[in-house]
């Protein structure tokens, strides 16, 4: 198709460095991150613009001066599904999350990311969605799981918000089909050892001289009064 010729060479877009993503977000100039990291305008410049390489000291100070903090977290992996009955959607290993508020925000395509029969009622060049709007967001995914390059989905579909959705998300069989046994992984029955969410029962356990987990006499039912 054309549609996909046209786009097969931007399936993988450069993406901003940390460093440019934190500043932006926390409104911040270079210079004004410089002043407040310390350092050179033409030092940050150059490691958003991947000419230069920060270590990894360098990096953490950068985004703590722009309130941010370097989080490691697990890459999504796509593939390129190829349907007989619908056009090739992308599809991935996991679900993840879209931070607060960008997973609410109001997001914009242009119509030639997509094929012709998916904007054929576009009134303009243009389309914009407010995520924060349920019917609008719904619309806005079912776009993007059968059309939305793989980097788009990825930077505005929220895994907690699409398991809400799901039930009410109308799809072609072999998009949802493909995207099901994440929906089934994500919420499945949890098996293992609970978790101390924060910390803060060991933290309370350790006030009252206890170990965590409880001793054994402290793991029983409450003796009534």
């Amino acid at each position: 198709m054309a549609f996909q010729s046209m786009i097969s060479d931007h399936r993988e877009m450069s993406s901003r460095t940390v460093i440019e993503a934190a500043r932006r977000a926390a409104g911040l100039s270079q210079r004004r991150l410089a002043e407040i990291a310390r350092t050179q305008q033409s030092s940050i410049s150059e490691y958003e613009r991947r000419r230069k390489s920060p270590t990894l000291d360098v990096v953490e100070r950068l985004l703590d001066s722009a309130d941010h903090e370097l989080d490691a977290r697990p890459m999504v992996f796509w593939d390129l599904v190829e349907d007989g009955g619908v056009d090739s959607f992308w599809v991935p290993d996991k679900l993840w999350t879209v931070p607060i508020p960008k997973c609410f925000a109001k997001v914009q395509a242009l119509k030639f990311l997509f094929p012709p029969d998916a904007t054929r009622d576009w009134k303009r060049f243009t389309r914009t969605w407010d995520l924060s709007v349920t019917s609008e967001r719904i619309d806005y995914y079912e776009l993007v799981l059968q059309h939305g390059l793989h980097n788009m989905i990825e930077a505005s579909v929220d895994g907690i918000l699409l398991l809400q959705a799901w039930a009410d998300l109308t799809l072609p069989a072999a998009v949802r089909s493909a995207w099901q046994p994440l929906i089934d992984e994500a919420t499945r029955s949890q098996d293992g050892k609970a978790i101390d969410p924060g910390g803060a029962s060991e933290w309370m356990a350790g006030e009252l001289k206890l170990g965590w987990p409880l001793p054994k006499r402290w793991q029983g039912a409450i003796p009534s009064s």
